[in-house]
Formats: C-alpha cells, sequence, structure tokens
C-alpha cells in the first residue's frame, strides 16, 4: 500500500446500494482456530460445503506490463487454488475491489445492508476502527500461538493497545520508514553515515550543512514536507505511541513544548535551503539531491537508478528526550478482517491464517508481491539476498518501529494535517498556529461522534 497517497476521508454514500455478497453454507474443521471457537461458532456437519467470499482489494491480477498475463498465473490465485485443494469442501470466491477509501466506503454499505463479504482487506489502524460495527472481534477465533507468532496486532486491536478486542489479523508490514541517500553524494561531501550516523536534531543538521557545501541539496521531500514519513515520527518520538492516541483522544494537545520545538527544528531546514520538494524522488533517483525519506517501498526503484550507490540509515532521533529511540514509522498498514454479517467467521479466520503464513508470506514475496513479512524471528535471508531489504525485515520486527501514526489518527484528521504542512513548509502558517488548527479540527471531530 502505498501509505503517502491515502486518499480522503469516509463518507456515506447519498444513496446505499444493497450489495451482493456472501455465499452460503459454513464450515467445522479447526486448523489454527482454537476448539472453543469452534464450538462458539455453531461448526457445520462435516462434508458440508462452503464458499466464501473474498473482497479482494490489495493483491494484484492484472500486470500493467503484460496484459496477457492469466489471472490464474498472479500469486493470490495460485494462494487459492493451494487453499482450496487442501479444503476440498472450502470454495474461494474472490472479487476484485480498487483498493483505497472506495473500497472501505463499499464495505461500510454493505455492512449497514448486512451483506457484506466473508474477508476482506482494510487500511488498519483507526481506518478499520471505524468500521468496527460493521466488522467480527476476532479474539475468539484465535490460539494464543497465533497471536504470539506475528507483529502488529496492535494496530488492530481496540484503543491500539496490547490486550483488548482484536478486530482484524495484521497483513504483511511495510517495514520501517528510514534514510535511502546516495553513497557518491556524501561521499564528496566528507560523510559517511554508515560508520558515523547522526544521533540527534543538531548532528542532523550538521551532515545536511556538509551536504549543502558539497554543492548538492540535502534533502528531496514531497510537497506536503513528507509529514506521514518523517516530521511525525519526530512527533511520536516525542509522544511515544500512548501519546498519540492520547492526542486524539484529547487528553493531550498536539500544540505544547515538546511538539513546537519539533516543528521549530523541522522548518528550520526547509529555512536554511536544505530541502527541494518538486519530483523529489526523481531527483534522488537522478542524483540531484542527496537523500529522500522512504523505506522498503522504495528500495526497488532507488536500487535501480543507484545500484550500488544506493545506502539506508534510519532517521536520527529528534533529541535525547526521546521517549522512543533508534526506530522509525512503518509497521503493518493494512489487515484482513471478518464481516459481522459472514455466516462462517470460523472458516474465514482459517482462510485468512492460511494467507499469513510464514509459508505464504514468503510466496507471495517471491512472487513480487511487495510486503515484507510480519513474523517473529524471521530469517530474511529465505527469501531476498538484498541486503537493503534484509535490513528492513531486521528493522521491521524490533519494537522501536512506531506504527504509523497516520492510521491512528482519525482520517478526517491525517488529510487536514497534510494539507495544512504544505503550507507551513512554505512559510504560509506558522508553527504555532498549525499545532493550534490540528487540535481545533481535533476537538471538532471528537464533538462529531
Amino acid at each position: 500500500m502505498n501509505r503517502k497517497h491515502k486518499g480522503t476521508s469516509l463518507l456515506l454514500a447519498a444513496s446505499l446500494v444493497l450489495l451482493s455478497a456472501c455465499g452460503s453454507g459454513g464450515g467445522s474443521a479447526n486448523g489454527g482456530v482454537s476448539p472453543s471457537a469452534s464450538s462458539a461458532a455453531g461448526g457445520e456437519a462435516p462434508g458440508k460445503k462452503v464458499k466464501l467470499v473474498f473482497w479482494n482489494t490489495s493483491y494484484p491480477t492484472i500486470d500493467e506490463n503484460d496484459k496477457t498475463k492469466k489471472k490464474e498465473d498472479f500469486y493470490i490465485y495460485k494462494a487459492i487454488a493451494r487453499y482450496e485443494a487442501a479444503h476440498p469442501n472450502v470454495t474461494i470466491d474472490i472479487q476484485d475491489i480498487p483498493d483505497g477509501a472506495n473500497a472501505m466506503t463499499k464495505f461500510q454499505t454493505a455492512g449497514i445492508a448486512n451483506n457484506g463479504p466473508d474477508v476482506t482487506n482494510l487500511w488498519s489502524g483507526n481506518y478499520t476502527m471505524d468500521l468496527k460495527s460493521f466488522i467480527q472481534p476476532l479474539n475468539s477465533y484465535l490460539q494464543p500461538s497465533d497471536i504470539e507468532a506475528m507483529t502488529g496486532w496492535n494496530a488492530v486491536t481496540e484503543n491500539f493497545a496490547d490486550t483488548g478486542t482484536i478486530y482484524g489479523i495484521p497483513d504483511g508490514s511495510d517495514g520501517t520508514i528510514g534514510i535511502l541517500y546516495n553513497k557518491k553524494l556524501f561521499a564528496a561531501a566528507g560523510v559517511d553515515p554508515e560508520q558515523n550516523p547522526p544521533s540527534n536534531y543538531a548532528e542532523f543538521a550538521d551532515m545536511l550543512k556538509k551536504l549543502k557545501a558539497s554543492g548538492v541539496t540535502p534533502i528531496g521531500t514531497g510537497e506536503d514536507g513528507d509529514f506521514v514519513y518523517f516530521l511525525d515520527y519526530w512527533f511520536a518520538q516525542m509522544v511515544g505511541t500512548s501519546g498519540i492516541n492520547d492526542i486524539v483522544n484529547g487528553k493531550l494537545n498536539f500544540h505544547g513544548e515538546k511538539l513546537l520545538e519539533v516543528m521549530k527544528s523541522y522548518l528550520q531546514l526547509y529555512k536554511d535551503g536544505y530541502v527541494k520538494t518538486d519530483q523529489h524522488e526523481t531527483q534522488f533517483y537522478n542524483g540531484k539531491v542527496a537523500l529522500i525519506f522512504g523505506g522498503f517501498n522504495l528500495i526497488n526503484d532507488a536500487h535501480a537508478a543507484l545500484g550500488d550507490d544506493l545506502g539506508m540509515i534510519k532517521i536520527p532521533n529528534f533529541s535525547d528526550a526521546a521517549l522512543v529511540k533508534d526506530g522509525g514509522i512503518g509497521g503493518t498498514g493494512a489487515d484482513f478482517v471478518v464481516s459481522k454479517s459472514s455466516g462462517h467467521p470460523e472458516e474465514a479466520v482459517k482462510f485468512i491464517l492460511f494467507l499469513v503464513s510464514k509459508e505464504e508470506q514468503i510466496a507471495r514475496f517471491k512472487d513480487g508481491y511487495g510486503k515484507l513479512l510480519n513474523l517473529k524471528n524471521v530469517d530474511a535471508a529465505q527469501f531476498t539476498q538484498n541486503p537493503l531489504v534484509i535490513r528492513q525485515q531486521q528493522w521491521a520486527s524490533e519494537p522501536s518501529t512506531i506504527f504509523w501514526p497516520d492510521n491512528i489518527y482519525p482520517s478526517e484528521l491525517s488529510d487536514y494535517i497534510g494539507s495544512l504542512n504544505s503550507l507551513v513548509i512554505k512559510s504560509q502558517l506558522d508553527a504555532g498556529d498549525f499545532l493550534t488548527k490540528l487540535d481545533q479540527k481535533r476537538d471538532e471531530i471528537l464533538a462529531q461522534k
């Protein structure tokens, strides 16, 4: 999932269309599901045929470079064929649904009509929690071993807590956002971030000063200032994941001493001429800027452009006062959910656990579907030889990786932040006023609930 361009907030359609989705029948096998779940779900008699409707919002089924490629040659169709072969009483009816806000609105509409799919894939965090009234809680369908094996559960658990009501099963990992840099340009400036990585804002600014003095623009960002990839990390560092949740719930404000200091330092990078916002990724690939913020999602394109000159380090801590150090933002940006209207939640969970098993996550990676694994103790050398991808897999499993704050914010607030931050970096909005406006927007959203 492209984490940076999530579209607009979810809106109810003006007129709701009743969507036909669910199949008929029910399942009873327990594989990957607790015995208590089987009895609680009222499992069907052995041999009963089950059809699961799967709204596919994320697995590619069209190759823009090869329109002759058959659907059965894509990973998800091969995975379904494997599952059906192992479970001859189960049929998976896959229906392709465009990803993004439209898919979530369609799921909401179907939920209101009590006619949703058995399984679908949503953006995690509050994008899922906003729809929880239409989603089956999954605690009784999961074994402790299922939960222990995977990372990303706080992204699908109510209030982003370590324990609580689970509304989804985390789907892979987006990795961890860091700094991708041009080794050649850094070497020309006399900077070696592998041996001497900047550990705080002051050291980071000093590194950028050396890069600029060498004749290159140090940083490329998007026109919104890379809030999601960069500034949000420093915010989350200073207040912690629980602090981000407190901001969302109105227990803590954006406009406070810690985040105001972050904003002022961040804006200084623009005032000092360290940043370009015009086609920043292209500029980086062409050697016009020395670094960009990105992670696993950009490694292939960046490596194709820079080859062995591509390097990657973590974003420096903002200060020694940071509550979470030496990490980044990222993690599980999507999850699988089961509709409350599903007649086969037990069988649906079983199918989901198959898709997120180690064997299947490795298979989809090798098939070119670009997600890392959200499994603990994974040896990335089993599925890749790229040292940067191996490093990304390692980072993604570290507790210092902070779950995407923009998935914790209400979707409407995330959109608002991006639009205002584009004004801040152009000096059209004061840093303090920016934070105050965010608090006001947050209060408006809370008042509407």
